[in-house]
């Protein structure tokens, strides 16, 4: 049984590459869907009982590892060339995410993915997916 649950954060990022405007710094209203497959709990007086897990706990992982983390913070590629003025303003208390890649709705979808998936598998839940909107039309979707 496939479920899914949303969640909502702002960040802002940058694409060194782009050939447009994304080059610059900018911020979305980034909405995270994660969807997790397992089997329906069946045991009888189970407080899961009839779930594959309770919307709450999976919101409960993706608030600890997506929206602590990244809400209202700025990530940035840690090859970019702005990222020793950006190491400044982390000294000085901002919330800055140095990632390994640039930050694009793809890269985060899969980062995303891979941070929650040890997370879900102790609960023996599969994560299918996770699928970000940089914008309210535009989508990325990891599958593992």
């Amino acid at each position: 049984m496939l479920i899914t649950k949303k969640i909502e954060i702002d960040m802002g990022h940058r694409v060194p590459n782009h050939q447009s405007k994304c080059k610059n710094l900018h911020g979305h209203r980034y909405v995270i869907e994660v969807g997790v497959d397992g089997k329906i709990i069946t045991e009888t007086g189970s407080p899961a009982e009839g779930m594959v897990i309770d919307f709450g706990d999976l919101k409960e992982a993706m608030m600890n590892i997506i929206d602590k983390n990244f809400d209202h913070s700025f990530t940035l590629y840690q090859k970019d060339e702005f990222s020793t003025l950006f190491e400044e303003l982390k000294m000085k208390g901002q919330k800055i995410n140095f990632v390994p890649f640039i930050p694009t709705a793809e890269n985060l979808a899969k980062h995303w993915f891979e941070l929650l998936r040890p997370k879900l598998s102790e609960r023996k839940i599969l994560i299918k997916f996770v699928r970000v909107w940089e914008t309210p039309t535009s989508t990325a979707t990891y599958e593992g």
